[in-house]
């Protein structure tokens, strides 16, 4: 069959969306090729065709278990063989996934970048006999980019040891300086590069304003029907804010990484069959994953760059039908987005303290270290050096990017834990017999200080007590902290640390620290771009974002929330007809007539500017609009 009649078979479709085609024909001809391809543009396809085409299976390197998972079985549903390699399964030990790999005529294989970091992992591999290399969501390659994910580093050691395989890179978003990056990384500076336009035209997008944003998501859902997206920054508010829709009335249900596989299977299928129309969720969900009827993205929490915003308010309207991004934004937000993102970044100070207090735990003399090798006792050293775990982890990545340590994680893990419910309370629980009860009284009879001060524990041990697996536990431990029983956090246990420059202090953090620097300018620039975006009242939303990426057009959107659009779209005449029947029938307040119709106080006050500048209305006592009569 010809690529046509595959398209048809497989797909149902009968012809290519941009630059599929172009793409496709590259890679059958044994040419390397980027493809800026914006969510919702058939990115898959560009590699699954091929792999019915080409003689050996295509190596697809994808970031989410989600995302694998969900490819695989619409793979499979249309009968084309395919497989993932899993982390933990129960099943089939990683020797038997890499011999099914190799023997099993798998038409595409799927792997996380994180693979790569196991030399053994990539010389068994290079035993297969691929036809394509696809890395999807590459720009995560970049310090530039918006999910700079390490491993993704790693991937340039692909075009060393397959030479002759043709490498497919994809992304849905990518700035100049990411492109560039990508290229010189993967070793594609002789790819063909592909970029169809960033615009959505079918997607409105409205910033709104809002002190009570659960309310306000709640009047969202009951005036955009479908099935929604309520992105969220962190798991607890995931939850809590899924508890209070699904009180209001409306089917919700939640996802984020704390979840078991089982409980993200079971969450993902029920929203995706439409089941369960909404999903509360943290940002990761959702990519790669095709369900072309959402109507409807809520950000409850800015996103901390224009890339992230991008990818996520377009899996909305993949069906090509209208639909909607709601940015909710309250007036404290915006310094909490700097707050949030910038602070996670390690200071100057703070890795010439580490470094510092890390050479005296080693005892480490000027000019000696280098080729040495040290297990780091985390618990230990933050003891007593009184640094935070999370700061170490975090500090160690800058060592470890800038070459100056060789990092080993442990594979033992500890699980630190703080208790935020009343002794009488975990009494009362612990009297349910139920695992998780006997597992919280377990780690309650461990340490006499466990309800006054973080306690830390060993996961093993703890597993081996109760004869469970890692998941099983996890799972445990997030229903208690579901329960606001406690807190927990995993930390390594211990990381071998390998100096890969002698110790010369000034000498050797300088590469550190300006890594840091930059890192810090490269965040500090995107959240200000997202602040911009929030705050501009005057600029088409649907250009300012094609103006990021490097797109100039003069024509607006005319259904965005900025002053300039909103003057001339349906949804001014809409608000226009309800605000004069209401001044009509009483006099009301701006946040009367907001609590009533449920539109953006920002669009209320354009409206009433221009009704005021047209005399159709006045200003009068207690800030209340009036209706002038005719």
């Amino acid at each position: 069959m010809d690529k046509l009649q595959l398209l048809k078979k497989y797909w149902g479709y009968s012809k290519f969306r941009s630059y599929q085609e172009q793409i496709i024909d590259s890679l059958l001809g044994g040419k390397d090729v980027m493809g800026i391809i914006p969510t919702g543009g058939g990115k898959s396809l560009c590699y699954q065709l091929p792999a019915l085409i080409f003689e050996g299976p295509v190596l697809v390197i994808s970031p989410l278990i989600a995302l694998m998972m969900d490819q695989v079985r619409k793979l499979e549903k249309q009968g084309i063989k395919a497989m993932y390699f899993e982390s933990h399964s129960k099943s089939q030990p990683i020797q038997e996934q890499i011999d099914n790999c190799i023997h099993g005529n798998y038409r595409l294989v799927y792997c996380s970048p994180e693979r790569f970091l196991n030399p053994l992992f990539i010389q068994q591999l290079t035993q297969a006999n691929f036809s394509l290399i696809a890395i999807d969501e590459v720009h995560c390659i970049s310090e530039w980019g918006h999910d700079f994910r390490p491993s993704y580093r790693e991937l340039g050691v692909l075009s060393t040891l397959f030479v002759k395989t043709p490498i497919l890179a994809l992304t849905a978003s990518a700035t100049s300086e990411v492109i560039i990056d990508i290229r010189n990384t993967l070793k594609l500076k002789e790819a063909q590069v592909y970029q169809s336009s960033f615009e959505r035209t079918n997607i409105s997008y409205k910033v709104m304003n809002s002190e009570d944003k659960f309310n306000s998501v709640i009047q969202l859902l009951e005036k955009n029907k479908g099935s929604s997206i309520i992105y969220c920054r962190t798991r607890k508010l995931t939850e809590n804010l899924a508890q209070f829709i699904n009180q209001k009335g409306h089917k919700v249900t939640f996802f984020h990484s704390g979840l078991s596989v089982e409980e993200k299977k079971k969450n993902f299928l029920a929203w995706q069959s439409g089941e369960i129309p909404h999903i509360t969720a943290t940002s990761a969900f959702g990519m790669g994953i095709d369900k072309a009827d959402v109507r409807t993205i809520i950000h409850i929490q800015s996103p901390e760059s224009i890339e992230n915003f991008y990818q996520e308010t377009g899996r909305a309207g993949r069906d090509g039908k209208d639909a909607l991004s709601y940015l909710l934004y309250k007036n404290n937000d915006l310094n909490e987005l700097k707050k949030y993102f910038l602070d996670k970044i390690p200071t100057t100070a703070d890795i010439k303290n580490i470094y510092k207090d890390l050479c005296n735990f080693f005892q480490i003399a000027y000019g000696e270290g280098k080729s040495s090798y040290y297990s780091l006792d985390l618990n230990n050293f933050c003891k007593t050096y009184n640094h935070k775990p999370y700061k170490i982890e975090q500090s160690l990545k800058f060592f470890e990017l800038a070459g100056v340590y060789s990092l080993v994680g442990s594979k033992e893990k500890q699980l630190h834990v703080n208790m935020v419910s009343s002794l009488d309370y975990v009494i009362t629980y612990i009297g349910k017999g139920n695992l998780t009860s006997q597992i919280l009284e377990y780690l309650m009879r461990q340490s006499p200080n466990f309800f006054n001060e973080r306690t830390i524990f060993s996961l093993k041990k703890i597993c081996k007590t109760f004869k469970i697996s890692n998941d099983r536990l996890f799972n445990e431990l997030e229903i208690m902290k579901r329960r606001r029983i406690l807190e927990f956090s995993i930390h390594e246990l211990n990381i071998d640390i390998n100096p890969l420059t002698p110790r010369e202090d000034n000498y050797t953090l300088k590469p550190v620290i300006e890594l840091v620097k930059k890192i810090y300018s490269i965040k500090k620039k995107k959240i200000d771009k997202m602040i911009q975006y929030i705050q501009d009242d005057n600029s088409c939303k649907q250009n300012f974002i094609l103006a990021y990426f490097g797109e100039n057009k003069i024509e607006i959107c005319k259904k965005c929330s900025s002053k300039s659009c909103f003057i001339f779209s349906k949804q001014k005449e809409e608000l226009k007809e309800k605000v004069i029947t209401l001044l009509k029938s009483n006099p009301h307040s701006i946040l009367e007539l907001s609590q009533k119709l449920y539109f953006d106080l920002r669009d209320l006050k354009f409206l009433l500017n221009n009704l005021l500048d047209q005399k159709s209305i006045k200003k009068g006592i207690g800030e209340k609009y009036y209706w002038v009569n005719e």
